[in-house]
């Protein structure tokens, strides 16, 4: 299994290398995961390797339905679940399933399968789109988002996520039942603030709010549309931080 997981890792971030650090836009990577699946490593663990990646966002979203066979997830949260099935409704899909990766909103695959992650990276970075960079700074406990003014086609919905950069968890029972598996930028809290019409707007949060829930980053997500649209804009800040990316 660790030689299945190095040979995804160096496919995936080899073919991305030279085009993810010259794109200055945020690319959204988001995985649909469970700790009870034993498919889920793998893709877990190509989730890792694109974390540092120049130009990308990676958000570990824990589901629940995996719960009934086993094992709890110790970060799941059924809001994960409710997401990603709007997202396959969107896309036309019957039903969820893990490990599933989405791609700026706008495209999908199979999350350990290296060449279609590859695949959705690219056809994200080539899409004719909005590129809305949020404005980040912490001042005395105070999260400062400012959104400039943009033009933008319909309405966007503003969405604050909460997430910790690192975990590692040990499997009691179910399919990974002994294994040691370790999580990335695995979103802990996540809250939709509004409608936003292109206007310049800021918002203030209390980051004592992110470190209460566990985590130790922030990121907010601009989705067109309505809820789980196409992603126009992204940014991310570490809590310990005075500016965003």
């Amino acid at each position: 299994m660790k030689k299945l997981f190095s040979i995804i890792v160096v496919l995936v971030t080899g073919s991305l290398g030279a085009q993810a650090q010259g794109d200055s836009r945020l690319t959204v990577v988001e995985l649909f995961t469970s700790q009870g699946c034993s498919s889920c490593p793998p893709a877990d663990a190509v989730l890792k390797s694109l974390r540092d990646r120049p130009g990308m966002l990676t958000l570990s979203w824990p589901v629940d339905y995996w719960d009934r066979l086993g094992w709890e997830d110790t970060f799941a949260h059924p809001h994960n679940s409710m997401r990603q099935a709007a997202y396959n409704k969107r896309f036309g899909r019957g039903g969820v399933f893990t490990p599933q990766m989405v791609f700026d909103g706008r495209f999908q695959s199979v999350g350990s399968r290296n060449e279609r992650v590859r695949r959705g990276i690219e056809l994200a970075l080539h899409q004719d789109r909005n590129d809305i960079r949020p404005i980040m700074t912490i001042n005395d406990k105070k999260l400062t988002v400012t959104l400039p003014r943009s033009d933008i086609d319909e309405t966007v919905t503003v969405r604050a996520v909460w997430y910790l950069s690192d975990a590692t968890v040990e499997i009691g029972e179910g399919e990974n039942r002994g294994r040691t598996l370790h999580y990335t930028n695995v979103v802990r809290d996540s809250d939709m603030l509004e409608d936003w019409n292109g206007e310049a707007i800021s918002y203030t949060f209390d980051i004592s709010k992110g470190i209460e829930l566990g985590a130790d980053n922030f990121a907010l997500l601009l989705q067109e549309g309505y809820y789980h649209g196409p992603i126009v804009g992204a940014g991310s800040i570490a809590l310990s931080n005075a500016s965003g990316r």
